[in-house]
């Protein structure tokens, strides 16, 4: 049902079986937009290495991944902007307006990048289309970010905000799944010539197929009941309580924003190039972990619920803290190809304690009336580092000459990220927020 002619009743006047159908439908609607957003994105990290050389070709292997991973924080750099323009738009209009909009154009970026010409073809015209392809995306995911996870946190209600927000981090690891199963499914059935020259397209152009649904699916959901209750209240918070909480979210997504990116996209290009895993291995070792994160991470949720957010995301930040270089040297000593398997399947569990708990944690910083805002803002500047951390990462191993320095990057986001949780309210026993 659309918004535009129908509005959610508050919990208390809906009745039970009404209620749970709409949150059905908010899980949906709410996650839609997420798996295709980071279909694309995890189909770039995985195609890095082949990107790099339609779109910046170069005799120095370095420098043609280094641009490439540079293009890919490229989009992060427009989400801080999507996030307070979209964002600002949730607040006043409603979720449901900002859910379509950022649908529509995350599918046209998308199937975008798979039309472009190659380097070969135009020249530099081609990494300048890429460029302001990636930027669409991440004005996009800007807005995206934040209004689906306060949209699905809000119609968890008083005592189930942990699981219902963490269907975000499901389905971004069902869109990081997606990316991974076509790219290694592609990695299997062409040879390299055939996948350099037309078959890293065929993933892009499948945004062409999950625009329309994710249409669909949004377009029958209503308005969040948190936000329809809220709608006839003024509201006022100060702008020094407003950037305080911005600062906290800022500090409490570093860690999520870089674990996301080296434990889930990452890895599959690090262990292809310095643990000698071949990249057909990694991507079906990357499919499998994601698959296990995908049906955790509401566990996780749950689990905060339970016991609170604190103890579930101190101990995922602290495993990181501490272990990030060890792991990472272990990878590249010489391990197998099932030791690898069996260490990125507990990396990517571990990471979920955190990615579960977290949307819930991070929704519950901001009123209803600036939580759209204040939630993607706050995440979207984090991200901006999320997004840099392969470039961040590739650029450290070549001036170090040693991979095992990619985890100091990983340990320190979790040292940054501590204290944040250490001062945080746990507010997952409140009835309302």
């Amino acid at each position: 049902m659309n918004s535009s002619s129908s509005h959610a009743a508050p919990f208390d006047t809906t009745t039970p079986a009404t209620l749970r159908a709409e949150q059905r439908r908010a899980i949906g609607a709410g996650m839609v937009g997420y798996i295709l957003e980071w279909f694309d994105f995890g189909v770039y990290g995985f195609l890095a290495a082949i990107i790099a050389k339609n779109f910046f070709p170069s005799t120095d292997e370095f420098t043609s991944l280094l641009a490439s991973f540079g293009v890919f924080g490229v989009g992060f750099v427009a989400r801080p902007i999507g996030s307070v323009v979209l964002g600002r738009i949730a607040d006043v209009r409603g979720r449901h307006i900002t859910l379509a909009t950022t649908m529509i154009l995350m599918a046209l970026s998308t199937v975008a990048i798979g039309f472009l010409p190659t380097y070969e073809s135009i020249g530099i015209g081609a990494p300048v289309l890429l460029v302001a392809a990636r930027l669409v995306q991440g004005f996009a995911a800007g807005g995206e970010w934040g209004t689906a996870a306060a949209f699905l946190v809000e119609w968890g209600g008083a005592n189930r905000r942990g699981f219902f927000g963490a269907f975000q981090q499901s389905s971004i690891a069902a869109g990081l799944l997606l990316g991974s199963l076509v790219a290694a499914i592609l990695s299997s059935a062409l040879d390299s010539n055939a996948l350099a020259s037309w078959g890293w397209r065929i993933p892009f152009f499948l945004g062409a197929l999950l625009g329309p649904v994710g249409m669909y699916v949004r377009r029958r959901v209503q308005e969040s009941p948190s936000f329809e209750s809220e709608a006839a209240r003024a509201h006022t918070l100060s702008g020094v309580q407003f950037a305080k909480s911005l600062f906290h979210a800022f500090s409490f997504v570093i860690f999520w924003a870089v674990s996301s990116y080296m434990v889930a996209v990452y890895m599959p290009t690090f262990a292809n190039k310095y643990a000698h895993i071949s990249r057909t291995q990694a991507l079906w070792t990357s499919t499998a972990s994601l698959a296990t994160v995908m049906i955790v991470a509401p566990l996780m949720g749950a689990l905060s619920d339970r016991i609170g957010r604190k103890p579930v995301l101190l101990a995922s930040c602290v495993f990181f803290a501490l272990l990030s270089y060890p792991l990472y040297a272990f990878i590249v000593s010489g391990i197998g190809f099932m030791t690898f398997f069996w260490t990125q399947l507990l990396m990517n569990v571990v990471f979920t304690m955190y990615s579960g708990a977290g949307p819930a944690a991070l929704a519950e910083m901001f009123p209803t009336r600036v939580r759209s805002t204040g939630v993607a803002f706050g995440g979207a500047l984090a991200t901006i580092l999320g997004g840099f951390s392969p470039f961040l990462t590739t650029w450290t191993i070549a001036s170090t000459g040693a991979s095992a320095n990619a985890g100091w990057l990983l340990a320190g986001s979790a040292l940054f990220t501590l204290p944040a949780l250490v001062v945080m309210k746990d507010r997952a026993r409140e009835k309302s927020i």
